[in-house]
Protein backbone atom coordinates (compact mmCIF):
# COMPACT_ATOMS: atom_id res chain seq x y z
CA UNK A 1 0.00 0.00 0.00
CA UNK A 2 2.82 2.43 1.10
CA UNK A 3 4.43 1.71 -2.54
CA UNK A 4 0.82 2.95 -3.99
CA UNK A 5 -0.26 6.27 -1.53
CA UNK A 6 1.59 8.86 0.52
CA UNK A 7 0.48 9.56 4.05
CA UNK A 8 -0.64 12.73 5.20
CA UNK A 9 2.06 12.47 8.31
CA UNK A 10 5.47 10.33 8.76
CA UNK A 11 5.70 8.19 11.73
CA UNK A 12 8.67 7.39 14.48
CA UNK A 13 9.12 4.42 16.75
CA UNK A 14 9.47 7.28 19.33
CA UNK A 15 6.33 9.14 18.58
CA UNK A 16 7.92 11.82 16.54
CA UNK A 17 6.02 13.02 13.55
CA UNK A 18 7.25 14.05 10.76
CA UNK A 19 5.70 16.01 7.37
CA UNK A 20 4.77 13.82 4.38
CA UNK A 21 1.72 15.12 2.05
CA UNK A 22 1.13 17.47 4.77
CA UNK A 23 4.28 20.09 5.70
CA UNK A 24 2.86 21.02 9.39
CA UNK A 25 0.28 20.97 11.43
CA UNK A 26 -1.55 22.72 14.50
CA UNK A 27 -4.32 21.36 17.13
CA UNK A 28 -6.15 23.66 18.70
CA UNK A 29 -6.35 24.89 22.95
CA UNK A 30 -9.46 22.03 23.55
CA UNK A 31 -7.62 19.31 20.96
CA UNK A 32 -10.74 19.17 18.85
CA UNK A 33 -9.46 21.46 15.81
CA UNK A 34 -6.46 19.97 13.69
CA UNK A 35 -5.29 22.09 10.93
CA UNK A 36 -3.03 20.69 8.07
CA UNK A 37 -0.82 23.00 5.55
CA UNK A 38 -0.56 20.64 2.38
CA UNK A 39 2.45 19.90 0.24
CA UNK A 40 2.16 22.39 -2.91
CA UNK A 41 3.45 20.77 -6.31
CA UNK A 42 2.41 17.15 -5.94
CA UNK A 43 -0.24 15.58 -8.22
CA UNK A 44 -1.59 12.04 -8.11
CA UNK A 45 -0.79 9.25 -10.55
CA UNK A 46 -3.53 10.03 -12.96
CA UNK A 47 -2.47 13.89 -13.21
CA UNK A 48 -5.13 14.89 -10.65
CA UNK A 49 -3.84 17.74 -8.40
CA UNK A 50 -3.07 17.10 -4.94
CA UNK A 51 -5.18 19.59 -2.59
CA UNK A 52 -7.36 20.27 0.33
CA UNK A 53 -10.13 18.83 -2.07
CA UNK A 54 -9.11 15.55 -2.24
CA UNK A 55 -8.43 15.19 1.49
CA UNK A 56 -11.68 15.95 1.92
CA UNK A 57 -13.15 13.46 -0.68
CA UNK A 58 -10.05 10.32 0.76
CA UNK A 59 -11.77 10.99 3.95
CA UNK A 60 -15.57 11.11 3.14
CA UNK A 61 -14.56 7.72 1.70
CA UNK A 62 -12.54 6.91 4.79
CA UNK A 63 -15.56 7.31 7.02
CA UNK A 64 -18.31 5.49 4.97
CA UNK A 65 -20.10 2.69 6.78
CA UNK A 66 -18.12 -0.52 6.42
CA UNK A 67 -15.04 1.18 5.86
CA UNK A 68 -12.64 -1.06 8.06
CA UNK A 69 -10.62 2.79 8.46
CA UNK A 70 -14.29 3.96 9.93
CA UNK A 71 -13.48 3.26 13.12
CA UNK A 72 -10.22 4.90 13.27
CA UNK A 73 -11.29 8.10 12.14
CA UNK A 74 -15.13 8.22 14.62
CA UNK A 75 -13.38 11.40 16.47
CA UNK A 76 -14.03 13.25 13.06
CA UNK A 77 -17.10 14.99 12.92
CA UNK A 78 -16.22 17.38 9.93
CA UNK A 79 -13.50 18.08 7.31
CA UNK A 80 -13.03 20.68 5.56
CA UNK A 81 -10.95 22.77 2.81
CA UNK A 82 -10.22 26.22 3.60
CA UNK A 83 -8.25 26.78 0.38
CA UNK A 84 -6.04 24.53 -1.68
CA UNK A 85 -3.67 24.30 0.97
CA UNK A 86 -5.12 23.97 4.46
CA UNK A 87 -7.70 21.53 5.31
CA UNK A 88 -9.26 21.10 8.60
CA UNK A 89 -10.38 18.50 11.00
CA UNK A 90 -13.19 19.36 13.61
CA UNK A 91 -13.59 16.14 16.17
CA UNK A 92 -15.99 14.75 18.74
CA UNK A 93 -13.50 14.48 21.33
CA UNK A 94 -10.30 15.80 21.91
CA UNK A 95 -7.67 15.09 18.85
CA UNK A 96 -4.57 14.61 19.54
CA UNK A 97 -3.50 11.31 18.32
CA UNK A 98 -4.76 12.44 14.98
CA UNK A 99 -1.52 13.77 13.68
CA UNK A 100 -0.52 9.94 14.50
CA UNK A 101 -3.29 8.35 12.64
CA UNK A 102 -2.11 10.62 9.76
CA UNK A 103 0.95 8.27 9.55
CA UNK A 104 -1.14 4.95 8.92
CA UNK A 105 -3.33 3.35 6.05
CA UNK A 106 -5.85 6.19 7.44
CA UNK A 107 -3.77 8.97 5.97
CA UNK A 108 -3.28 7.79 2.78
CA UNK A 109 -4.31 9.67 0.16
CA UNK A 110 -6.47 8.53 -2.71
CA UNK A 111 -7.08 10.64 -6.16
CA UNK A 112 -10.34 12.03 -6.31
CA UNK A 113 -10.90 10.89 -9.48
CA UNK A 114 -10.50 6.97 -8.86
CA UNK A 115 -12.95 7.27 -5.85
CA UNK A 116 -15.51 8.86 -8.03
CA UNK A 117 -14.53 6.01 -10.14
CA UNK A 118 -15.38 3.51 -7.98
CA UNK A 119 -12.21 1.74 -9.06
CA UNK A 120 -9.81 1.95 -5.96
CA UNK A 121 -9.82 -1.83 -5.42
CA UNK A 122 -9.32 -3.11 -9.32
CA UNK A 123 -7.16 0.18 -10.17
CA UNK A 124 -5.48 1.88 -7.23
CA UNK A 125 -4.60 5.49 -7.79
CA UNK A 126 -2.65 7.42 -4.93
CA UNK A 127 0.39 9.90 -4.85
CA UNK A 128 3.19 7.51 -4.24
CA UNK A 129 6.36 6.12 -6.29
CA UNK A 130 4.73 3.29 -7.77
CA UNK A 131 1.62 2.06 -10.00
CA UNK A 132 0.06 -1.51 -9.62
CA UNK A 133 1.16 -2.81 -13.60
CA UNK A 134 0.36 -6.88 -12.57
CA UNK A 135 -1.80 -8.18 -9.77
CA UNK A 136 -1.95 -12.59 -10.13
CA UNK A 137 -3.02 -14.65 -7.22
CA UNK A 138 0.97 -14.59 -5.73
CA UNK A 139 2.68 -11.61 -7.60
CA UNK A 140 1.57 -7.59 -7.31
CA UNK A 141 3.85 -6.10 -10.52
CA UNK A 142 4.90 -2.00 -9.25
CA UNK A 143 6.06 0.66 -12.43
CA UNK A 144 7.96 3.09 -10.62
CA UNK A 145 6.09 6.65 -11.72
CA UNK A 146 8.61 9.34 -12.63
CA UNK A 147 5.95 11.85 -11.64
CA UNK A 148 6.63 10.99 -7.60
CA UNK A 149 6.94 14.61 -5.68
CA UNK A 150 10.11 12.99 -3.72
CA UNK A 151 11.36 10.92 -6.72
CA UNK A 152 15.50 11.39 -5.80
CA UNK A 153 14.71 9.16 -2.73
CA UNK A 154 13.70 6.36 -4.93
CA UNK A 155 16.19 3.82 -6.63
CA UNK A 156 14.22 0.87 -7.36
CA UNK A 157 12.18 1.40 -11.25
CA UNK A 158 10.32 -1.40 -10.26
CA UNK A 159 8.95 -3.68 -7.51
CA UNK A 160 8.03 -7.14 -7.47
CA UNK A 161 5.97 -8.40 -4.78
CA UNK A 162 5.11 -12.10 -4.47
CA UNK A 163 3.56 -13.45 -1.70
CA UNK A 164 4.84 -16.85 0.23
CA UNK A 165 2.84 -18.23 2.99
CA UNK A 166 5.27 -20.72 3.86
CA UNK A 167 8.40 -19.46 5.43
CA UNK A 168 11.05 -22.29 4.10
CA UNK A 169 9.63 -21.65 0.68
CA UNK A 170 10.13 -17.78 1.07
CA UNK A 171 13.06 -18.70 2.20
CA UNK A 172 14.19 -20.75 -0.90
CA UNK A 173 13.29 -17.90 -3.00
CA UNK A 174 15.77 -15.99 -1.77
CA UNK A 175 19.01 -18.18 -1.45
CA UNK A 176 18.02 -19.19 -4.93
CA UNK A 177 17.72 -15.57 -6.55
CA UNK A 178 13.87 -15.73 -7.15
CA UNK A 179 13.80 -12.66 -5.51
CA UNK A 180 15.81 -10.25 -4.28
CA UNK A 181 14.62 -9.55 -0.46
CA UNK A 182 12.40 -11.26 1.80
CA UNK A 183 11.00 -10.81 5.37
CA UNK A 184 12.09 -13.45 7.11
CA UNK A 185 11.45 -15.15 10.76
CA UNK A 186 13.90 -14.16 13.56
CA UNK A 187 14.74 -18.00 14.01
CA UNK A 188 15.90 -18.13 9.96
CA UNK A 189 18.90 -15.15 10.19
CA UNK A 190 21.42 -17.95 10.79
CA UNK A 191 20.44 -20.03 8.45
CA UNK A 192 20.61 -16.54 5.77
CA UNK A 193 23.93 -16.20 7.45
CA UNK A 194 25.17 -19.21 6.16
CA UNK A 195 23.62 -18.71 2.55
CA UNK A 196 25.43 -15.36 2.15
CA UNK A 197 22.67 -13.07 2.40
CA UNK A 198 22.77 -9.95 3.69
CA UNK A 199 20.67 -9.49 6.65
CA UNK A 200 18.68 -6.72 8.78
CA UNK A 201 17.28 -6.70 12.22
CA UNK A 202 14.79 -3.59 13.45
CA UNK A 203 12.70 -2.98 16.03
CA UNK A 204 9.10 -3.03 15.31
CA UNK A 205 6.03 -2.51 17.39
CA UNK A 206 4.68 -6.32 16.81
CA UNK A 207 4.24 -8.79 18.82
CA UNK A 208 3.63 -12.53 18.95
CA UNK A 209 0.65 -12.81 21.32
CA UNK A 210 -2.27 -14.76 22.13
CA UNK A 211 -5.57 -13.30 21.82
CA UNK A 212 -8.33 -14.36 25.31
CA UNK A 213 -11.95 -13.68 23.83
CA UNK A 214 -13.17 -12.09 27.60
CA UNK A 215 -16.55 -12.38 26.17
CA UNK A 216 -16.31 -16.21 27.08
CA UNK A 217 -18.00 -17.84 29.94
CA UNK A 218 -14.63 -19.39 31.33
CA UNK A 219 -12.30 -16.61 29.62
CA UNK A 220 -13.85 -13.54 31.24
CA UNK A 221 -12.32 -14.19 34.67
CA UNK A 222 -9.52 -12.34 35.08
CA UNK A 223 -8.16 -15.09 37.12
CA UNK A 224 -8.03 -17.45 34.46
CA UNK A 225 -6.79 -15.33 32.00
CA UNK A 226 -3.39 -14.63 34.24
CA UNK A 227 -3.23 -18.18 34.57
CA UNK A 228 -3.23 -18.83 30.87
CA UNK A 229 -0.56 -15.91 30.45
CA UNK A 230 1.50 -17.83 33.72
CA UNK A 231 1.31 -21.32 31.52
CA UNK A 232 3.22 -19.62 28.50
CA UNK A 233 7.23 -20.88 28.87
CA UNK A 234 8.26 -17.44 26.67
CA UNK A 235 11.86 -17.65 27.42
CA UNK A 236 11.77 -21.83 25.88
CA UNK A 237 9.43 -20.00 23.23
CA UNK A 238 12.40 -17.38 22.35
CA UNK A 239 15.58 -20.10 22.47
CA UNK A 240 13.69 -22.94 20.61
CA UNK A 241 11.20 -21.93 18.17
CA UNK A 242 13.07 -18.54 17.57
CA UNK A 243 17.00 -19.07 17.91
CA UNK A 244 16.63 -16.12 20.91
CA UNK A 245 15.49 -13.89 18.76
CA UNK A 246 12.37 -13.07 20.29
CA UNK A 247 12.48 -10.55 23.36
CA UNK A 248 10.60 -11.87 26.20
CA UNK A 249 8.27 -8.88 27.31
CA UNK A 250 4.59 -7.95 28.93
CA UNK A 251 4.42 -4.67 26.85
CA UNK A 252 3.28 -4.90 23.25
CA UNK A 253 6.08 -2.46 22.31
CA UNK A 254 10.04 -2.54 22.04
CA UNK A 255 12.27 0.03 24.15
CA UNK A 256 12.56 2.15 21.45
CA UNK A 257 8.96 2.83 21.50
CA UNK A 258 7.08 5.61 22.79
CA UNK A 259 4.42 3.63 24.06
CA UNK A 260 7.41 1.64 26.47
CA UNK A 261 7.16 2.06 29.85
CA UNK A 262 10.10 1.27 31.66
CA UNK A 263 8.63 1.43 35.09
CA UNK A 264 6.49 -1.13 34.91
CA UNK A 265 7.87 -4.13 36.83
CA UNK A 266 7.21 -7.26 34.07
CA UNK A 267 7.90 -10.00 36.19
CA UNK A 268 4.66 -10.86 37.72
CA UNK A 269 3.09 -10.95 34.33
CA UNK A 270 5.46 -12.88 32.37
CA UNK A 271 6.49 -15.57 35.15
CA UNK A 272 6.33 -18.91 33.99
CA UNK A 273 4.23 -20.71 36.69
CA UNK A 274 2.82 -23.76 35.43
CA UNK A 275 1.69 -25.21 38.96
CA UNK A 276 -0.44 -22.04 40.23
CA UNK A 277 -1.54 -22.11 36.61
CA UNK A 278 -2.56 -25.46 36.79
CA UNK A 279 -4.13 -24.76 40.35
CA UNK A 280 -6.06 -21.68 39.13
CA UNK A 281 -7.66 -23.71 36.32
CA UNK A 282 -8.83 -26.52 38.21
CA UNK A 283 -10.18 -24.50 41.05
CA UNK A 284 -12.11 -22.43 38.15
CA UNK A 285 -13.26 -24.98 35.90
CA UNK A 286 -13.47 -28.59 37.61
CA UNK A 287 -14.56 -30.37 35.25
CA UNK A 288 -11.56 -29.32 32.80
CA UNK A 289 -11.70 -26.47 30.19
CA UNK A 290 -11.35 -27.35 26.20
CA UNK A 291 -10.89 -24.56 24.34
CA UNK A 292 -9.85 -23.86 20.01
CA UNK A 293 -6.77 -22.02 18.78
CA UNK A 294 -7.31 -20.10 16.09
CA UNK A 295 -4.18 -19.69 13.20
CA UNK A 296 -3.71 -17.93 10.53
CA UNK A 297 -2.17 -20.58 7.40
CA UNK A 298 1.55 -18.99 8.21
CA UNK A 299 3.73 -21.51 9.43
CA UNK A 300 5.51 -19.19 12.02
CA UNK A 301 1.93 -18.92 13.97
CA UNK A 302 1.05 -22.53 13.25
CA UNK A 303 3.86 -23.39 15.05
CA UNK A 304 3.29 -21.19 18.22
CA UNK A 305 0.23 -22.40 18.16
CA UNK A 306 1.07 -26.04 18.33
CA UNK A 307 3.78 -25.02 20.98
CA UNK A 308 1.43 -23.11 23.23
CA UNK A 309 -1.38 -25.96 23.28
CA UNK A 310 1.19 -28.18 24.53
CA UNK A 311 1.71 -25.57 27.20
CA UNK A 312 -1.63 -25.04 27.98
CA UNK A 313 -2.39 -28.99 28.29
CA UNK A 314 0.58 -29.40 30.68
CA UNK A 315 -1.93 -26.84 32.88
CA UNK A 316 -5.46 -28.29 32.44
CA UNK A 317 -6.35 -26.63 29.34
CA UNK A 318 -7.16 -29.29 26.14
CA UNK A 319 -7.22 -27.17 23.07
CA UNK A 320 -7.66 -27.98 19.24
CA UNK A 321 -5.83 -25.64 16.78
CA UNK A 322 -7.97 -24.67 13.64
CA UNK A 323 -5.98 -23.00 10.97
CA UNK A 324 -7.94 -20.69 8.08
CA UNK A 325 -7.46 -18.15 6.06
CA UNK A 326 -5.53 -14.92 7.50
CA UNK A 327 -8.82 -12.22 5.98
CA UNK A 328 -11.28 -15.48 7.41
CA UNK A 329 -9.00 -14.91 11.08
CA UNK A 330 -9.36 -11.19 11.58
CA UNK A 331 -13.26 -11.26 10.12
CA UNK A 332 -13.52 -13.49 12.69
CA UNK A 333 -11.63 -11.64 15.27
CA UNK A 334 -14.05 -8.81 14.81
CA UNK A 335 -17.10 -10.84 14.94
CA UNK A 336 -15.66 -11.96 18.44
CA UNK A 337 -16.31 -15.60 17.10
CA UNK A 338 -13.02 -17.12 18.62
CA UNK A 339 -11.99 -18.30 22.08
CA UNK A 340 -8.06 -18.22 21.71
CA UNK A 341 -6.18 -16.58 18.89
CA UNK A 342 -2.25 -16.82 17.62
CA UNK A 343 -1.81 -13.37 16.11
CA UNK A 344 0.57 -10.88 15.72
CA UNK A 345 -0.32 -8.12 18.06
CA UNK A 346 0.36 -4.72 15.86
CA UNK A 347 -0.22 -2.38 18.78
CA UNK A 348 -0.04 0.50 17.14
CA UNK A 349 -1.94 0.70 14.40
CA UNK A 350 -3.17 2.95 13.92
CA UNK A 351 -2.21 4.43 16.81
CA UNK A 352 -1.95 3.08 20.66
CA UNK A 353 -5.06 4.35 22.02
CA UNK A 354 -6.88 3.29 19.34
CA UNK A 355 -5.61 -0.12 19.40
CA UNK A 356 -6.33 -0.31 23.06
CA UNK A 357 -9.75 1.29 22.29
CA UNK A 358 -10.40 -1.67 19.88
CA UNK A 359 -8.51 -4.23 21.86
CA UNK A 360 -8.94 -3.84 25.47
CA UNK A 361 -12.63 -4.61 25.03
CA UNK A 362 -14.70 -7.52 26.68
CA UNK A 363 -16.15 -7.87 23.06
CA UNK A 364 -15.79 -6.02 19.94
CA UNK A 365 -17.83 -2.11 19.99
CA UNK A 366 -18.97 -2.89 22.80
CA UNK A 367 -17.50 -0.15 24.74
CA UNK A 368 -17.19 -2.35 27.85
CA UNK A 369 -13.34 -3.03 28.78
CA UNK A 370 -11.80 -5.30 30.92
CA UNK A 371 -10.60 -2.87 33.38
CA UNK A 372 -13.26 0.97 33.50
CA UNK A 373 -9.96 3.09 34.41
CA UNK A 374 -8.89 2.06 30.83
CA UNK A 375 -11.00 4.98 28.81
CA UNK A 376 -9.79 7.44 31.27
CA UNK A 377 -6.37 7.09 30.24
CA UNK A 378 -6.81 6.57 26.73
CA UNK A 379 -8.73 10.12 26.69
CA UNK A 380 -5.48 11.48 28.46
CA UNK A 381 -3.17 9.96 25.88
CA UNK A 382 -5.59 12.50 23.84
CA UNK A 383 -5.27 15.29 25.11
CA UNK A 384 -1.68 15.79 23.58
CA UNK A 385 -0.05 15.71 20.53
CA UNK A 386 3.52 15.86 22.80
CA UNK A 387 5.13 12.30 22.89
CA UNK A 388 6.04 12.53 26.49
CA UNK A 389 2.38 13.31 27.62
CA UNK A 390 1.11 10.25 25.16
CA UNK A 391 3.66 8.04 26.75
CA UNK A 392 2.87 8.46 30.54
CA UNK A 393 -0.71 7.65 29.65
CA UNK A 394 0.55 4.82 27.27
CA UNK A 395 1.69 3.11 30.88
CA UNK A 396 -1.17 3.58 32.39
CA UNK A 397 -3.33 1.83 29.50
CA UNK A 398 -0.40 -1.19 29.71
CA UNK A 399 -0.33 -1.53 33.37
CA UNK A 400 -3.82 -1.68 33.90
CA UNK A 401 -4.76 -3.83 31.03
CA UNK A 402 -2.26 -6.22 32.37
CA UNK A 403 -3.37 -6.27 36.07
CA UNK A 404 -6.78 -6.65 34.89
CA UNK A 405 -5.47 -9.70 33.34
CA UNK A 406 -4.91 -8.81 29.89
CA UNK A 407 -6.58 -9.96 27.07
CA UNK A 408 -3.72 -9.50 24.47
CA UNK A 409 -1.00 -11.40 26.08
CA UNK A 410 2.39 -11.22 24.98
CA UNK A 411 4.47 -14.05 24.43
CA UNK A 412 7.64 -12.00 22.95
CA UNK A 413 8.46 -9.04 20.55
CA UNK A 414 10.19 -10.12 17.34
CA UNK A 415 12.49 -7.98 15.39
CA UNK A 416 11.28 -6.98 11.94
CA UNK A 417 13.83 -9.33 10.31
CA UNK A 418 14.83 -9.34 6.65
CA UNK A 419 17.27 -10.40 4.25
CA UNK A 420 18.48 -9.49 0.99
CA UNK A 421 20.72 -11.00 -1.60
CA UNK A 422 24.51 -9.75 -1.29
CA UNK A 423 24.55 -7.90 -4.08
CA UNK A 424 21.88 -5.76 -3.34
CA UNK A 425 22.26 -2.64 -1.81
CA UNK A 426 20.28 0.51 -0.02
CA UNK A 427 17.31 -1.93 1.24
CA UNK A 428 15.00 -0.60 3.54
CA UNK A 429 12.11 -2.54 4.69
CA UNK A 430 8.46 -0.22 5.15
CA UNK A 431 8.24 2.19 7.92
CA UNK A 432 6.95 -0.62 10.18
CA UNK A 433 4.24 1.18 11.93
CA UNK A 434 2.41 0.58 8.36
CA UNK A 435 3.00 -2.72 8.62
CA UNK A 436 -0.01 -5.28 9.50
CA UNK A 437 0.51 -8.59 8.28
CA UNK A 438 0.94 -12.14 9.64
Amino acid sequence: MSLIFDTLVDGELDGSLNPGLATEWSISDDAQTVDFTLREGVTFQDGTPFNADAVVATMDHFMESGSLLAGALSMIDTVEAVDDTHVRFVTNRPAGDLPNVMAGFAGMIVSPASLEAGTTSTDPVGAGPFTVSEVTDSNITFDYWDGYWAADQIIPRGVEVSIYTDDSARMNALKSGQIDAALIRPNQMAEADAAGLMTYDEAAPTAYGLAINADHPVLGNAEVRKAISNAIDRESISEFLLDGRCTVTAQPYPKEHVAHDDSIDEAPYVAYDPDGARATIAAAVPGGLSLTILAPNVTAYQRLAEVLQDQLSDVGIETKVEVIDYADLLGRQRAGDYELIVTLLTSSGPDVATWAEQNYVVRPGSGEFIDPQIPEFIAESRSSVDPAVRAEAFGKITETALNAGTNQVVVCLPSNTFASAANVTGFKSNDPRRMNVP
